[in-house]
């Protein structure tokens, strides 16, 4: 636990604590909350929104006080906030650890990679990093070997038939990379209802009984069909010829496609019991988007969120620490499970800062629940 509380703080600053700045003032509110909140668990994952808030404080004082002489002490409870971060999700990391060794199941695998990925994002180059990717990896090839993988689409490139203006530099396409609709889909009906429901099942759920071309019939050359036409257009149809690549050519396009898969993503999910919550919303700016998901509205809802720009899906989910957004493209063969953030991902990208899509975005969004 934090060993710098209002208290000892108090004693270590200097001058009249009755006249100290707004932002000194804030830093020991959240130093009580902490200290209120941490009383009944310290491991409680919860206390990293109120750590983080404690840093922030930190921050403002030592920034716009530079000259206070209480900033050594300040400087201190800084460090100390960012060091029982660590802890705590270091904490968070074994006790989902435990949990998926009590009962194997992909709620409490995903647990394990996003309290992993949360604490390597941050903690990277700690002592007890390699110790986290070491479990983060056991989780991952558990999950290769029991079925649960939630996107088991294809990770070969393949040519999948559709026609080639949706990407610009065709080539050879792997459905894992361009299936985040899919994964979007599977990942919000798996969080509503609690059954596990893979990319491959949302595809099947859509086209039961495909009549597939013969170029593709070739094309799949013994493979299953749903784990190979994991595509934008898969909302649609099949019998496309669609070519990889790393922009898309016509931004007018892109809108349309973008467009059937809202539709196509509300509709697979009504045929597994989970409804939408409203129409789709409006394009927004990121902070708008993100103050509409938080309010009593959507109790209860989980989302699918377009980054417009990007044409990428994130599944979204209110924590109380506010919004997580999570890519399930890397919960694949090849990668190292959903990557998360506080702002969409993109997490086939190589690095966390490349994974971030930021907050400088405009984005919409589907509500669902039972």
């Amino acid at each position: 636990m934090l060993k710098w509380t209002r208290a000892n703080l108090d004693v270590t600053g200097v001058g009249n604590i009755g006249t100290s700045n707004t932002e000194y003032q804030e830093l020991l509110t959240a130093l009580d909350l902490y200290v209120v909140s941490s009383k009944a668990d310290p491991d409680d994952p919860g206390l990293v929104p109120i750590l983080r808030q404690v840093r922030g404080r930190a921050d403002q004082q030592l920034t716009r006080h530079p000259a206070e002489e209480r900033n050594a002490a300040v400087t201190r409870v800084r460090d100390d906030a960012h060091a029982e971060t660590g802890r705590v999700l270091l904490a968070a990391v074994h006790r989902a650890d435990r949990a998926m060794t009590s009962d194997p199941s992909f709620q409490h695998a995903d647990a394990v990679l996003l309290t992993a990925d949360a604490y390597l994002r941050e903690f990277a180059t700690t002592t007890d990093a390699a110790a986290v990717v070491a479990i983060r990896d056991q989780i991952m090839h558990h999950k290769m070997t029991h079925a649960m993988l939630l996107n088991d689409a294809s990770t070969e490139e393949c040519n999948l038939v559709a026609d080639k203006w949706y990407y610009n530099k065709p080539r050879p396409a792997v459905p894992a990379d361009i299936n985040c609709g899919l994964c979007t889909t599977a990942a919000v009906i798996t969080a509503v209802t609690g059954d596990f429901v893979t990319t491959a099942d949302v595809v099947r759920k859509i086209h039961p009984a495909p009549q597939l071309a013969e170029p593709a019939k070739k094309g799949l050359a013994g493979r299953d069909y749903a784990t190979v036409y994991q595509h934008p257009e898969s909302f649609v149809s099949f019998g496309r010829n669609l070519q990889g690549g790393d922009s898309m050519a016509d931004l007018s396009k892109t809108a349309a496609v973008n467009a059937k898969a809202a539709e196509g993503i509300k509709s697979a999910a009504q045929q597994f019991g989970v409804t939408a919550q409203g129409p789709q919303s409006p394009q927004l700016s990121f902070a708008e988007a993100a103050q509409a998901m938080l309010q009593p509205t959507y109790d209860g809802c989980v989302f699918a969120v377009l980054v417009v720009s990007a044409g990428h899906w994130n599944f979204a989910r209110r924590t109380p620490d506010g919004l997580v957004f999570v890519d399930y493209q890397t919960d694949r063969r090849d990668k190292q499970g959903p990557q998360i953030g506080t702002t969409p991902q993109m997490g086939v990208k190589a690095t966390a800062a490349e994974r971030d899509l930021g907050s400088k975005q405009n984005v919409t969004f589907l509500a669902f629940s039972r």
